[in-house]
């Protein structure tokens, strides 16, 4: 599995992910966290506070949220390839 390299923050919920293999953009985490009750994150200044946590391999927040890398790599590459194909489809 590919190693992030680098997690950026860019408000709105969403993140943007570089990954070692040249897999990288913005996933919207919106309905990730209103799927999980994710409260804490929807604070603009908490969601700012993502970090990566090399030892779980997890996107982390201070308040103790935690998504798995390779779940989102996964889903990245998805996205990338639906857009490279022009595929739209109005669910996450």
């Amino acid at each position: 599995m590919a190693n992030l390299l680098s997690v950026k923050s860019l408000g709105c919920l969403s993140v943007y992910l570089e990954y070692d293999d040249g897999v990288e953009g913005k996933i919207d985490l919106s309905s990730t966290v209103e799927k999980n009750c994710f409260e804490e994150l929807k604070n603009q200044e908490e969601f700012s506070k993502v970090f990566y946590d090399e030892c779980t391999n997890e996107l982390c927040w201070p308040g103790g949220v935690r998504l798995c890398v390779n779940a989102l790599h996964e889903k990245l590459s998805l996205l990338s390839l639906m857009n490279r194909l022009k595929i739209d489809l109005d669910n996450e």
